[in-house]
């Protein structure tokens, strides 16, 4: 890093932190060289609230960036997603990440089929109460080979792949078209980043967290101001007047048959990660607990039948 004058870089994995031993390894390591650079990860809230006491030393070993994945509110009211974290989970996590020095960013996923006008609002009301020093909206974008894609069936219209990009609306709200749902995201980040640009990051006390936060919103700016931000130059959006006129250009010759998708679906089966065994023990233990409640019901009088390792545990 000393000989290429690496001054930042990014951790490009999914959870870096899931494995924490070798996480704080690494980080040791990094203090160890005294490297001085700095760097950036995307992590899961859990972990976060999990290494608490932890974050003063990633800071130290250079981390300045973390970007945390959270519920946007559509999200929060459909029952296909996972939802590992409360709204006061994500708030805590944001704060201790700020509390350590280390600047936070929200992701949340929009566009939705149930994504209204109300959503989108309180989604940003979120945000503006947790507070992160940034915040990133992104399009809802079902992957083929995942089981969403596989749920969603009709519902997905899109199979232009070179579109599949997280700024390009794939999925359409019932209530609302592409071209105002990207305005009303795009209204969100202009809310959201005049707030920070003139009551938060020129008064951010730590000299490196403004420093830093100053030069992110100079990116931004300048991507903006070049029409390459969110691919708003290629669409055509030039603010709210142009919501009815933006043009996505999907290509509709493109698509997948049936067959071909459900092989899509199955791409990963027997494939191994580290959410697998997390998963699996979740069931296990789901089956555990029922068993043992079926074990209660017999012995108040119940008429269920128990498995000998069942008996055993009561």
């Amino acid at each position: 890093m000393k000989n290429h004058d690496v001054g930042f870089f990014i951790l490009a994995d999914e959870e870096p932190t899931i494995h924490r031993k070798k996480f704080i390894q690494f980080c040791e390591e990094l203090i160890r060289r005294k490297l001085d650079v700095l760097w950036g990860i995307n992590t899961r809230v859990t972990d976060i609230l999990r290494d608490e006491k932890l974050l003063p030393l990633f800071r130290q070993a250079g981390l300045i960036h973390v970007s945390l994945g959270t519920e946007a509110a559509a999200q929060l009211k459909l029952d296909r997603f996972n939802k590992e974290t409360t709204i006061a989970q994500n708030k805590k996590a944001i704060q201790l990440l700020k509390d350590a020095g280390i600047v936070t960013e929200a992701q949340f996923i929009v566009g939705l089929e149930n994504e209204t006008a109300e959503t989108l609002e309180e989604t940003y009301r979120m945000a503006r109460d947790w507070n992160p020093d940034m915040a990133n909206w992104a399009m809802y974008t079902p992957w083929p080979f995942s089981d969403l894609f596989q749920e969603l069936g009709d519902k997905v219209e899109v199979f232009d792949f070179e579109k599949y990009n997280f700024v390009t609306p794939i999925m359409k709200p019932d209530a609302m078209d592409r071209g105002e749902l990207l305005d009303r995201v795009m209204n969100n980040y202009r809310r959201f980043f005049f707030n920070k640009a003139f009551f938060q990051y020129p008064f951010t006390k730590d000299k490196q967290r403004r420093k830093y936060l100053m030069g992110c919103l100079k990116a931004f700016a300048k991507s903006g101001f070049e029409r390459k931000f969110y691919d708003l130059g290629r669409v055509g959006y030039w603010g709210p007047q142009t919501k009815k006129t933006v043009q996505f250009g999907f290509d509709q010759t493109r698509r997948i048959e049936p067959d071909t998708a459900d092989a899509l679906s199955r791409v990963d089966d027997g494939w191994v990660t580290m959410h697998g065994p997390k998963i699996d023990m979740r069931r296990r233990k789901g089956e555990e607990n029922i068993e043992i409640a079926q074990a209660a019901m017999a012995c108040g009088g119940g008429t269920e039948q128990l498995t000998d390792d069942a008996a055993a545990r009561v």
